[in-house]
């Protein structure tokens, strides 16, 4: 078991680790290291790595445990005339959440330059404009400083297809417990997953336990469908920072609140999860005294949807750590 000291650091590598959809390189380099001790490592070309328990036999019964490693995120479209950069995203934002954002975007170099989610200043918009409400994502550009487009190419090495992060930096109110940072979904999740891993090193268990770091669940659960395939397992347990709900919700309708512990799904838009499990699940953290919150979700979506659905059915359920303002350019959660 790791120290407080030891589970933020951990925490906050993950957070800061540059990894949108598909570029989940840094995000794996550090999962690499902290896991380092538990067992053999292995990846495949969709950038999904596997942790194995030292103490697996390969001859028992498989557990999964899924967290995915990408964040939301931005790849370069095209680059204007005036050096400014068009982007699409890498999974949902809420066009709220971006206008004077600081951001990373990686360059040709593997550099990550700062820049600003920028739309149009209010001194130059039109009445209609003004009027318009919130503005359509296609609106805004990246500004990094670039006066022209060949600046941008030529000195910047900017590319198409490069990607960018939200610029958040981790911080940690250790008193209160405290967490404010960028891609706490899933990189929460993920800290979950190898602290959970972790406490099992030396356990005597009656299955097998690979813990599977999935990409590209943002884009569509990606990376899920192929490492699900890989592990074959017969039971899945699946990590997730999941949106907080206690800030806007009405009191009786709350099952997302920081501090209440984690969140079980019994459905969202794209798995029911499995019945019988999900309430044994809950019976036990109710019988063991661990706090717990059940949800019935009316949006959302999760590695347990191509999970569940996978070979001939595998039992599936969700424990989200909750996380207020996930797909925004900063959350907050609990430790």
């Amino acid at each position: 078991m790791r120290s407080i000291e030891q589970q933020l650091n951990m925490i906050e590598k993950l957070s800061n680790a540059f990894g949108p959809s598909g570029f989940e390189d840094d995000v794996l380099a550090a999962a690499r290291e902290l896991a380092k001790d538990i067992g053999p490592i292995e990846e495949d070309s969709m950038r999904n790595l596997y942790i194995h328990r030292k103490e697996n036999t390969g001859t028992r019964p498989v557990i999964m445990l899924d967290a995915h490693s990408d964040e939301v995120g931005f790849m370069i479209h095209s680059i204007h005339e005036n050096g400014t950069l068009r982007f699409v995203t890498l999974g949902r934002f809420s066009p709220l959440a971006l206008s004077s954002a600081d951001v990373l975007v990686r360059n040709a170099l593997g550099e990550y330059l700062p820049g600003v989610i920028a739309a149009k200043p209010v001194h130059f918009q039109t009445a209609a404009e003004k009027a318009g409400g919130v503005p359509e994502i296609s609106s805004f550009v990246i500004d990094i400083g670039a006066t022209s487009r060949e600046e941008a190419i030529h000195d910047f090495h900017i590319r198409i297809g490069e990607p960018g992060v939200p610029a958040s930096r981790f911080q940690a109110d250790t008193r209160k417990g405290l967490l404010f940072g960028k891609a706490f979904d899933c990189r929460i999740g993920v800290a979950a997953l190898l602290e959970t891993l972790e406490r099992l090193k030396g356990a005597d268990l009656p299955c097998d336990v690979i813990g599977v770091l999935s990409s590209q669940e943002e884009v569509g659960e990606r990376g899920a469908r192929v490492s699900v395939n890989h592990v074959r397992p017969n039971l899945a347990y699946v990590f997730e920072g999941c949106p907080a709900d206690d800030t806007f919700t009405p009191s009786y309708a709350i099952q997302t609140a920081l501090r209440h512990g984690p969140m079980l799904r019994h459905m969202d838009v794209s798995v029911i999860c499995s019945p019988r499990y999900q309430r044994y699940v809950l019976d036990l953290a109710e019988k063991k005294g661990i706090k717990a919150q059940d949800s019935v979700r009316e949006g959302g979506g999760n590695d347990a949807a191509v999970i569940n659905t996978a070979l001939d059915g595998i039992p599936s359920v969700v424990a989200g750590v909750p996380v207020r303002y996930i797909h925004s350019m900063n959350g907050i959660c609990t430790l």
